[in-house]
């Protein structure tokens, strides 16, 4: 999957952005707050409809502006365009090929991205959300169903919860079954998917990482001794007296470690965001093993925490997995890229981006 055309229209400080990225590897360089960021920020949007950066509207929307607007044509490998409109009220416009869209699903679907930026180590530092996201990220890619499985999970927990609050027990039985009928085909979901991914995350962790012993836990959610209806029933005091339902797989957590010690409590900080990159390229691998493509991958700020080596090593492995790659810099000299043969570099300076010949 490649992106073969970018506009960008009053976000942040990026007026009017047009550009025709390379297949290959595109560098954007300036100095620091010249947009670099936003434009890494403008795909993300395009993929998820909302920024990694903020949740608040009003700070996207660029100043005097009333909405911005973002385009994209896809090869994946017939081409698509893609388009989204988000006023500064809040109204989202998502359009593919002309039509609107209802669910943000369907973008992405089409334009899967792996982002890696300084604070992306709250995978493995923060909360157990995160790691859910990593692995359920993997799963919306490679398992067909799990879409609609997890949505059905949800809208149980959801009224589960909902009766809790109220402290109204008269229909919880019947929304506590669709919690376990559906909390358990999350949780075989997720047990595979994992063991599928293994194998790539070895591989990558050896290559960036080989001083490591990786060795990887899953916590399902609930005692492992009990099944999920087990674990429910003997939670049912508690679940009356916190208001939500405390066990199930939207309560499960990856456990990385080295060794005995958990990375969190082990890791420098180059050493953590060495990991993370190996844990996005198996991410990619499985994806490409069963679907046959590849996200574009997104790196803001690159050489932040990696020494030369390193991140040279990164670039090298990405251009052996054939990936569109978008990384920024305060300078292309920090980067080798001698080995791959289609690259764009683009000068960002004051929300404008230029390509450089």
């Amino acid at each position: 999957m490649r992106l073969t055309r970018i506009e960008i229209r009053h976000l942040r400080n990026l007026s009017s952005v047009s550009l025709l990225p390379s297949p290959g590897l595109n560098i954007l360089e300036g100095v620091n707050a010249s947009g670099k960021t936003s434009f890494i920020e403008a795909i993300h949007i395009l993929g998820l409809a909302r920024s990694f950066r903020t949740l608040k509207v009003d700070r996207l929307v660029q100043h005097g502006q009333a909405a911005f607007t973002l385009f994209a044509e896809v090869d994946d490998p017939s081409r698509h365009r893609l388009g989204i409109e988000r006023t500064i009220s809040g109204e989202v416009e998502l359009r593919l090929d002309g039509r609107r869209l209802q669910s943000r699903s369907e973008l992405a679907s089409l334009l899967p991205f792996q982002l890696i930026t300084p604070e992306s180590i709250t995978l493995l530092t923060g909360s157990p959300s995160e790691r859910r996201s990593f692995i359920d990220w993997t799963m919306f890619h490679v398992e067909p169903n799990f879409q609609k499985v997890w949505n059905q999970y949800n809208q149980n927990l959801k009224q589960r919860n909902a009766l809790l609050r109220q402290q109204n027990s008269s229909t919880l039985g019947l929304w506590s079954q669709g919690v376990v009928e559906y909390g358990v085909e999350i949780d075989r979901l997720r047990k595979r998917v994992i063991e599928r991914l293994l194998p790539h995350l070895r591989h990558y962790v050896s290559l960036l990482v080989p001083e490591m012993e990786l060795q990887l836990g899953y916590r399902q959610g609930w005692r492992s001794e009990l099944s999920l209806a087990d674990a429910m029933e003997d939670s049912l005091d508690t679940d009356m007296k916190m208001h939500f339902t405390t066990c199930g797989p939207h309560r499960a957590d990856i456990i990385v470690k080295d060794g005995k010690e958990k990375v969190a409590d082990l890791f420098s900080r180059g050493q953590l965001k060495l990991l993370l990159c190996a844990m996005k390229l198996a991410q990619m691998a499985l994806l490409h093993e069963v679907k046959g493509s590849l996200p574009v991958v997104l790196i803001d700020d690159l050489p932040a925490e990696l020494d030369s080596t390193h991140r040279n090593l990164l670039l090298s492995l990405l251009y052996q997995m054939d990936s569109q790659v978008f990384v920024t810099t305060t300078s292309r000299k920090l980067l080798d890229f001698s080995a791959w043969s289609n690259v764009k570099v683009f000068h960002v300076e004051h929300g404008e981006i230029k390509e450089v010949v």
